[in-house]
């Protein structure tokens, strides 16, 4: 009896204090997600539902714990920026001939205030693009340009895992190493956390320098969990360059997946980021010119180099989202087709708009979604804004499969390829990097992969959708509840 009593005064004590801290808690959520109602309605419900888990959850990755890294980020890159600047004028010396024609502007923001111009970098000409339309050939790729590479290798990937395929690239980059190429890794703290701690052993024993973005702290009083570093980048020489959504795990072999090479100045814009990272991460500066050469200098390009590149990089420091802004600007900008691929889709009412008055202009709308995705939730929460999608007449396909790839199809003319999915957690906590490259080659490259995707997906109809059952679509709509969560 005395133990029953105990586990019930222990019980109740555990709830009274659960519940203390829920409305402790609340303020700090209604202040962290002002001017988003949805979001903060959904961690209320969870906070009363689930008081405990969703205290503990809220404190550990809620909360917004980036403004004393957001200080620390920008005043790295104010740092950087002054360090390259000299560099950065040295290059644009070289390759003048390439930018007078597009006077330092983005594209597409060609009127950006300054204060995002590190963000949106300036349109480059004279580049080299192709499309790699599938996992093995990224990884052909990677391959080519470790092998070639005489000075340095920079590599940044969000996951990379202890299988073949990522002991297979950590040993050819051993090989070059060994050989002494310069080589730095970059990877996420939390996408790789399952790799040993000695994975890297013999690569750094030949010199190799290893970090991990933002390593968890979770006795920090501000925990980083949230804001990780999706992006994806191998850059050989300052001179090739390869992105993408690609990590560095056997999965992706089964997965849908796409990456771009490029050759040609725009390879220097994907260097700032790289170095811009490294430096927030390590303190090690990359300023030098060994570290930007102009892209035309290399030898010349097997392919076309009449492609126009521009970089935007994003991440939770910004005032505002880079990538969302600027997926924002291309959809509104399309005339003729926008065709979306992306694995995870929880668009926000902006881009919802956006898509449905799209084809009011009528513009082909086409999104391309994975039927069987790693994210269950997610995928669920996806399907919630399927009918009104459908409704407002955009095509929606399920790929029977994993679709990892993340890319737009801007009319005839343009594409958005990068690490970036159209979700909250790409739109807001994570740091991303995508190419908006003008080149009606590299358009009609995309424009096949997509068509060869929709011949083996499933066309969703609006019928379909609306006669639903009542247990999936109270599933759907419980996993729509989290999605600003998600």
């Amino acid at each position: 009896m005395f133990h029953e009593l105990s586990f019930s005064t222990l019980l109740n004590v555990f709830l009274t204090l659960s519940w203390c801290g829920a409305l402790l808690t609340a303020p700090s959520v209604l202040l962290q997600r002002a001017g988003r109602p949805a979001a903060a309605l959904s961690w209320l419900f969870a906070l009363f539902a689930l008081p405990a888990l969703a205290v503990t959850a809220w404190w550990l990755i809620g909360r917004t714990h980036l403004r004393r890294k957001s200080r620390r980020r920008r005043s790295a890159e104010q740092r950087m920026n002054r360090s390259l600047q000299v560099t950065r004028d040295a290059v644009t010396d070289l390759a003048q001939q390439h930018q007078r024609a597009l006077e330092q502007r983005s594209c597409l923001a060609p009127a950006l205030p300054p204060d995002f111009e590190d963000s949106v970098f300036p349109a480059t000409a004279g580049n080299c693009v192709s499309l790699l339309p599938d996992t093995r050939r990224t990884h052909q790729t990677w391959f080519e340009l470790i092998d070639a590479a005489s000075h340095h290798i920079h590599c940044l990937f969000y996951i990379w895992r202890d299988d073949r395929s990522g002991r297979a690239l950590r040993d050819r980059l051993l090989a070059r190493a060994r050989q002494g190429v310069e080589v730095r890794i970059l990877i996420d703290a939390v996408g790789s956390f399952g790799l040993p701690r000695h994975f890297f052993d013999a690569l750094q024993q030949h010199g190799a320098q290893v970090a991990r973005f933002m390593p968890i702290k979770l006795l920090s009083a501000a925990p980083t969990l949230n804001f990780r570093n999706h992006r994806k980048l191998l850059i050989a020489d300052a001179r090739h360059a390869w992105t993408g959504g690609v990590n560095v795990g056997d999965e992706y072999l089964a997965w849908q997946d796409i990456g771009i090479h490029i050759d040609g100045p725009g390879v220097s814009q994907l260097q700032e980021v790289f170095v811009d990272d490294w430096f927030f991460t390590t303190g090690e500066e990359l300023s030098g010119s060994e570290y930007f050469r102009d892209g035309h200098s290399a030898a010349t390009c097997e392919r076309s180099a009449t492609a126009i590149c521009e970089t935007i990089a994003s991440g939770p420091h910004q005032a505002f989202n880079m990538t969302r802004d600027m997926v924002f600007l291309a959809v509104n900008q399309c005339r003729q087709r926008l065709w979306i691929t992306t694995p995870y889709f929880i668009p926000g009412a902006a881009l919802m708009m956006a898509l449905r008055t799209a084809v009011y202009r009528g513009v082909d709308v086409r999104l391309y979604l994975p039927a069987q995705s790693d994210a269950p939730l997610v995928a669920r929460a996806s399907r919630v804004f399927y009918q009104e999608l459908l409704a407002g007449g955009v095509r929606i396909f399920e790929y029977p499969g994993m679709l990892h790839a993340k890319s737009l199809l801007l009319d005839d003319d343009a594409v958005i390829i990068g690490s970036a999915n159209l979700d909250v957690r790409s739109f807001k906590l994570n740091f991303e990097v995508s190419s908006f490259i003008t080149q009606r080659q590299l358009n009609q490259a995309l424009a096949q992969m997509m068509q060869d995707i929709e011949k083996r997906s499933c066309e969703v109809p609006l019928q379909a959708v609306q006669n639903s059952s009542t247990v999936t679509r109270l599933q759907d709509a419980v996993a729509h509840l989290l999605s600003p969560l998600l």
